[in-house]
This record gives structure tokens, C-alpha cells and sequence, in this order.
């Protein structure tokens, strides 16, 4: 098919004035870029242009999407750190309530334990303040039992009867000059 164009091409530009073809590189080039450059600065400026268009708006909007994000981000980002802000000043306010509770806890556990150590004391004196004297008491029946036992014991020998009648005698004027 091409062959055929060519041939026509080559038929008519023998003949004067009729439509051909200048097959001759030097003669022809400039003229076809002269032509080729004002077709695509025609059509192509018109294209280019769309396509940048096309493309400043995306990047315009790709731009201003960008700056959103960022908007969102600081804001969030702010929120965020209220939040962290927040979240320590709570745990600082549990560990001081904490710290409290347990100085508490730990005053109380000390005045329990010093009340029961005094109670402790206050029962182990009465302990021993009782069994003291329960000691003394049984002690001193005893030391009277075997005193009694002893001047029971000795008493027939000493006392005959004159010396039984004069400490009657005795007693009995003691009695009632008394």
C-alpha cells in the first residue's frame, strides 16, 4: 500500500502544478519540522497544557490533603498528649493516695500493736502480780503450818503443869485487864 502512495506521489510531481511528494531529504526537512513543529505546538500546547492543568490540580489537591492530615495530626497529636498529661497526673494522684493510705494503714498497725503489747504487759504484770501472791499466801500457810506443827510438837515437853497454869493465869489477866 505504501508502495502505491509512493508511486502516485512520484507520478504527479512530473506533472506540473498537481500534488507530490519531494522524496529529497535536504530540500524537504526543514520545511517538515517548520510543519510538524506548528502541528504539535497547536495541538500539543492545548494537550500539554490540559495534562498540566490536569496535573497542578492533583497536586494542589494532593497538597491541600496533605495539609489536612497535618491539621488532624497536631490536633490529635494535642488531644493526645492532654490525655498523657492527664493519665499522669492521675497515676501521681494514686500513688500519693497510696502512699497516704499506707502511712495510715501503717500509724494504725503501730498504735494496735502498741496498745496490745501494753495490754500484753498490763496482763503479764497481773499474771504475775496474782501468782505472786497466791506464791506469798501459800508460802505463808505453810511456813504457819510448819510453825504450828513445830510448836505443837515441842509444846507438851516444855510446859508442865504449873508452867500451863500460870500462862493460863496469865493470859486470862491479859484478857481482863484489857
Amino acid at each position: 500500500m505504501i508502495d502505491n502512495f509512493l508511486y502516485l506521489a512520484e507520478t504527479h510531481s512530473e506533472v506540473e502544478g498537481g500534488f507530490g511528494l519531494n522524496l529529497d531529504i535536504l530540500d524537504t526537512n526543514l520545511i517538515n519540522l517548520l510543519i510538524l513543529i506548528g502541528i504539535i505546538y497547536f495541538y500539543g500546547s492545548k494537550i500539554v497544557g490540559n495534562i498540566l492543568s490536569e496535573r497542578r490540580a492533583k497536586i494542589a489537591e494532593q497538597i491541600e490533603e496533605a495539609e489536612q492530615r497535618r491539621k488532624e495530626a497536631v490536633v490529635t497529636l494535642a488531644e493526645e498528649e492532654k490525655k498523657l498529661s492527664e493519665a499522669k497526673e492521675t497515676a501521681s494522684k494514686i500513688i500519693s493516695d497510696a502512699q497516704a493510705n499506707a502511712q495510715k494503714a501503717k500509724e494504725t498497725i503501730l498504735a494496735q500493736g502498741t496498745k496490745e503489747v501494753e495490754r500484753l504487759k498490763a496482763s503479764a504484770e497481773a499474771d504475775l502480780s496474782s501468782e505472786e501472791a497466791r506464791a506469798i499466801a501459800e508460802l505463808k500457810q505453810r511456813v504457819s503450818t510448819l510453825a504450828l506443827e513445830k510448836v505443837e510438837s515441842q509444846l507438851p515437853g516444855m510446859l508442865d503443869d504449873s508452867a500451863q497454869t500460870t500462862l493460863i493465869d496469865r493470859s486470862i489477866a491479859q484478857l481482863g485487864g484489857a
